[in-house]
């Protein structure tokens, strides 16, 4: 298994994708990068799993969808916002995002749920308070963990659908998850050693 960390320099909010390969057979960790950051690998894209519905990390989910015809995985809670620019907040940058896809390709999943795609396993893991849906993803003992947590810093919460408390019983959560790379939403990537330090801190904080 292989990761790449795609940034696209399309998308201007500093968003980190991740591209996740095995031989030529993908899936995509957020839809911040755009068809043509990810055709030179030459990979089948199976799948795109979004850790919430913020238009940074949905902004190429049509042109995405539109060439690889793939499912996309999301929270129930946060699928609305993929349709609606007011939770997604692509109104906010006057772009009025909605996907126009086929909703039938549109996977939710439960607490804990192990979704298996050729040879990933993915397990899912509900961390709100970023958004009422943010999830993360361990891969491997590879934590992506969208804006729930960064390298240095926790993700914001006064969007709308965020919920201050929502993000506190998901970074204790987070403390325990036994991972040892962190691959968050932006900024740079982390590992276990540094991120128990940090979430310490962050909870003295609430």
């Amino acid at each position: 298994m292989e990761i790449k960390k795609i940034n696209s320099l399309k998308n201007r909010m500093g968003t980190n994708s991740y591209l996740i390969m095995d031989n030529n057979s993908a899936i995509l960790i957020d839809a911040g990068i755009s068809p043509d950051d990810i055709l030179k690998y030459n990979i089948n894209l199976k799948a795109i799993f979004l850790t919430h519905c913020h238009y940074d990390h949905i902004m190429f989910l049509n042109e995405l969808y539109n060439f690889y015809k793939c499912d996309i995985y999301i929270s129930e809670k946060d699928k609305n916002g993929i349709f609606d620019e007011s939770i997604n907040l692509s109104n906010v940058f006057k772009r009025n995002f909605t996907f126009d896809g086929n909703k039938s390709s549109i996977k939710t999943f439960k607490d804990n749920d192990i979704i298996q795609i050729g040879n990933f396993n993915i397990k899912c893991l509900l961390t709100p308070g970023h958004t009422a849906g943010s999830a993360s993803f361990l891969i491997e003992k590879n934590l992506f963990s969208g804006d729930t947590l960064f390298a240095e810093s926790i993700g914001r919460t006064d969007f709308k659908t965020s919920s201050p408390l929502e993000q506190k019983s998901s970074l204790e959560r987070l403390e325990k998850v036994d991972f040892l790379k962190l691959y968050p939403g932006h900024s740079r990537m982390s590992d276990i050693n540094e991120q128990k330090t940090n979430i310490k801190q962050w909870l003295s904080n609430y």
